[in-house]
């Protein structure tokens, strides 16, 4: 089954470059829009977009970047309690936490349960900047939230010490993690030649 998202019906008119998915429940993914900066939520099985949220940064130290650079929105994303926390890429690579205007901040990011809400604007209401130049990824693993960098190809929990990929991994571009604990990484390869790589437990 191939889905043309912006022709289904409940599609907002502006539709644009795909980053990210992530599952929600039964049958809904959200889909975040890197620009313009949105989040879309399809049901796949009555195929229809089922919710729409645009994303506004009116943030101090973070407004001027993220109007200034569109390309580097969002490069992944993750559910946090009643808050979606959106990792950006570069310039600064920051992870920002959304809700409803008027929301307190709950601090830093973690991991929870969102409901989608009724209205269709989601603004950010607080962001950390990363130690790192660029991320091209995010990862939940239970309740933590690894970071993939391409520049630094290395790998890190927020919060935690970088660690690097083998020297064999080159354009790290996806990250994620097998039940027993393996790491798979995907690489831009232009021939799709070795493209993933599996990374046993240490």
């Amino acid at each position: 089954m191939t889905l043309d998202v912006s022709a289904l019906p409940g599609a907002p008119a502006d539709t644009g470059q795909f980053e990210a998915v992530e599952h929600l429940h039964d049958d809904v993914v959200v889909i975040l829009c890197e620009e313009p900066a949105l989040l879309v939520a399809v049901d796949l099985g009555d195929r229809e977009v089922v919710g729409s949220w645009h994303l506004q940064v009116e943030l101090k130290g973070l407004a001027k970047p993220w109007r200034k650079d569109p390309n580097s929105h969002g490069e992944g994303f993750f559910f946090g309690p009643d808050r979606l926390f959106i990792v950006k890429e570069k310039k600064p690579a920051a992870v920002i936490e959304f809700g409803l205007p008027g929301q307190e901040s709950i601090g830093a990011p973690r991991v929870g349960s969102w409901t989608p809400p009724r209205e269709d604007v989601l603004t950010a209401l607080a962001w950390i900047e990363l130690d790192l130049d660029d991320v091209s990824d995010v990862c939940v693993v239970g309740d933590d939230i690894w970071l993939l960098s391409d520049q630094a190809r290395s790998m890190q929990m927020v919060g935690g010490p970088a660690v690097a990929l083998p020297k064999r991994i080159t354009k790290p571009e996806g990250l994620a993690r097998t039940p027993d604990g393996r790491w798979l990484v995907a690489v831009d390869s232009r021939d799709g030649a070795g493209s993933l790589h599996v990374l046993d437990p240490a």
